[in-house]
């Protein structure tokens, strides 16, 4: 657990990008779920709920994009291989987007889709852990001799 916490920056980064796709689809998604009963013809009334639904969006999208670059570049400070920082934020942003799609957007999830975070998940372990546990067993068996 202390290694996640060395790459906290990372996944914060890929927890942000994910959220940048997020808003970016959200305008989409809302004007074909009808939502607000919007006509392409504006009237008064419908100003606020154009802002809500296509400018709201926009500006979270670019916040958590700035946010993004911003907790990726002090990620790249703080760790020692700037490989392990963009696996990472890059993993992170392809698990949380996954989970987002299928909970909010209704993406389908099939037997690859499974196969392809559980992979993700698996690399990200054996990155993240930094060969700790080999050198916790290399001192165990010294110990033994």
């Amino acid at each position: 657990m202390d290694s996640l916490l060395n790459y906290r920056y990372s996944l914060v980064a890929g927890a942000f990008a994910a959220g940048g796709s997020f808003f970016g689809k959200l305008p989409s998604h809302l004007k074909a779920q009808k939502f607000l009963n919007l006509s392409d013809s504006f009237s008064d009334s419908s100003y606020l709920g154009t802002g809500l639904v296509q400018v709201l969006p926009l500006v979270l999208m670019v916040i958590c994009n700035v946010s993004n670059l911003r907790c990726f570049l002090k990620a790249l400070q703080m760790t020692e291989q700037t490989l392990t920082c963009v696996v990472l934020t890059a993993a992170s942003n392809y698990i949380l987007s996954f989970i987002l799609g299928a909970l909010v957007y209704q993406e389908p999830l099939t037997a690859l889709s499974g196969v392809g975070i559980t992979l993700i998940v698996a690399g990200l372990w054996f990155l993240c852990d930094g060969g700790e546990a080999a050198e916790a067993k290399k001192k165990d068996s010294n110990k033994e001799n």
